[in-house]
């Protein structure tokens, strides 16, 4: 006798895990993952003028550039104290020091920028750019001692 063309064959079952899917699912995650995690880093408000640092050891006292709200500069070194000063006197000023300091052949000038906080980050981005073009390596920002967490609320 012949067989029917419409016989259904008895295969054996399969015991594997078919894990094609689970792989799909992981790679879609991932893909989720990979495009909102840049996401999630900007946009964030931060205010760090009131974090608490480590102060610095260092044997003479560092410079110290402040940089007004509305934009007007003063130094402080030695014995001049908040003295105003524009920007090309700034590095003029800043840069003999570097040149003085290097032939005493002691630590580099070490500058600390006392910013208002409500200052553009252009204008702290200016300042910073104008002691790079002084010749200084050593930068530091001042912060305010942060407030209480009970008083924030």
């Amino acid at each position: 006798m012949k067989q029917s063309p419409y016989r259904r064959e008895k295969k054996s079952l399969n015991a594997e895990m078919n894990v094609v899917p689970y792989i799909d699912v992981m790679l879609v995650l991932l893909v989720i993952f990979m495009v909102t995690a840049p996401m999630l880093i900007t946009g964030v408000d931060v205010d760090l003028p009131k974090e608490q640092t480590n102060t610095m050891s260092q044997s003479q006292l560092p410079v110290i550039v402040s940089l007004t709200s509305n934009g007007e500069i003063f130094i402080s070194y030695e014995n001049n104290i908040d003295m105003p000063i524009s920007e090309p006197e700034l590095i003029d000023t800043l840069s003999n020091l570097q040149s003085q300091n290097n032939n005493t052949a002691s630590q580099p000038v070490q500058v600390m920028i006392n910013a208002d906080q409500n200052n553009q980050y252009g204008a702290i981005m200016t300042l910073m750019a104008n002691l790079q073009q002084a010749g200084i390596e050593k930068v530091g920002l001042l912060t305010g001692t942060p407030l209480p967490a009970a008083s924030l609320q």
